[in-house]
């Protein structure tokens, strides 16, 4: 019995090995469909944001674009940048909107989230087009991943 209480103890005093490296997190989430074009048929877009959960680390997207009916069809366009969340427009104070490249006025673009699954484009001063067309991106269920060296995993807005 007293050999037992001993081996009871030793298994106690043994620590787990915890690792001091920080553990970085990524959240990468895609959305997916086909936006107005002025002189095409439409531009396939998928977006992709990957956002860190950690404070400080920053917030990037990779947006693809597919011009829809012009010769060179095949071509997707690829831009990378940084994004930010901001609230509110003049249409909706509670709005949750997606902005692309927010230090820029050339490449602005902004996308106002729409329920758990939907991204609606909105123009450069952040209200929504004035529009009959398709203004919409659809959440594709399993995300683009992220470069290497970070893990993803799909994580809905939670509005």
């Amino acid at each position: 019995m007293l050999a037992a209480a001993g081996l009871a103890l030793a298994g106690c005093s043994q620590q787990p090995q915890v690792s001091s490296a920080p553990q970085v997190m990524s959240v990468a989430e895609s959305w997916q469909g086909v936006l107005p074009c002025a002189d095409c048929e439409g531009i396939d877009t998928e977006l992709t944001l990957v956002s860190s959960g950690m404070t400080g680390f920053g917030a990037t997207y990779t947006l693809k674009q597919r011009y829809l009916g012009r010769d060179n069809e095949r071509d997707v366009q690829t831009r990378t940048g940084d994004w930010v969340v901001t609230r509110g427009n003049q249409v909706d104070p509670q709005a949750v909107i997606y902005r692309l490249d927010p230090e820029s006025d050339e490449r602005c673009m902004s996308f106002q989230v729409i329920g758990n699954d939907r991204l609606r484009r909105l123009n450069c001063n952040g209200q929504p087009i004035d529009t009959t067309q398709n203004t919409e991106l659809r959440h594709v269920a399993e995300p683009v991943q992220p470069a290497s060296g970070t893990s993803a995993q799909s994580m809905p807005y939670q509005g």
